[in-house]
């Protein structure tokens, strides 16, 4: 078998963030609700700029509808990964912020998005510590769904929402 041209940089991490978002979106919520991972990463990356959208606003950014936005939101703060604050400029509107919870999480992601990264880049390059980089790999992609932030956070449980119907 021949050697490939490793991914490394910046397209080596987009597919080590992705690959991590997939595994933690099938495993905590099961493999069909693309919808609400995306209204999750929209609240997270608004987060980051310091900005904290209504479900009006996460409907119009998604392109979801608001009542399907709605009922993601609801899972979220009832699972303790969302809270809504009132904002105080205007009292009618509800705004939405991760918990403490859901950063804690987002920093552990980040931690085990760039351990996946560096180890796959080794591992396609055949380099590393041990003499199979490529076994390292494994064991860390095994490892993360057996974490006990993730067993914690889906609380043993089957997903959280039924499955989409037609």
């Amino acid at each position: 078998m021949g050697k490939r041209n490793p991914i490394g940089g910046e397209a080596g991490e987009i597919y080590a963030m992705f690959w991590r978002l997939m595994e933690m979106s099938v495993h905590r919520y099961g493999s069909f609700p693309t919808g609400q991972l995306f209204v999750v990463l929209t609240i997270m990356l608004l987060d980051r700029a310091d900005y904290h959208p209504t479900i009006g606003e996460l409907a119009e950014i998604t392109r979801l509808p608001k009542s399907t936005v709605s009922r993601y939101v609801s899972i979220e703060m009832s699972n303790g990964f969302l809270e809504e604050v009132i904002d105080p400029e205007d009292r009618r509107r509800r705004r939405m912020h991760p918990t403490r919870l859901a950063r804690k999480e987002q920093e552990w992601h980040q931690q085990k998005v760039r351990e996946i990264g560096e180890l796959s880049v080794k591992a396609l390059r055949g380099e590393g510590e041990s003499a199979k980089p490529a076994a390292d790999l494994m064991k860390v992609l095994l490892s993360v769904g057996q974490s006990e932030f993730i067993r914690g956070a889906n609380r043993g449980k089957k997903p959280i929402i039924p499955p989409h119907r037609g």
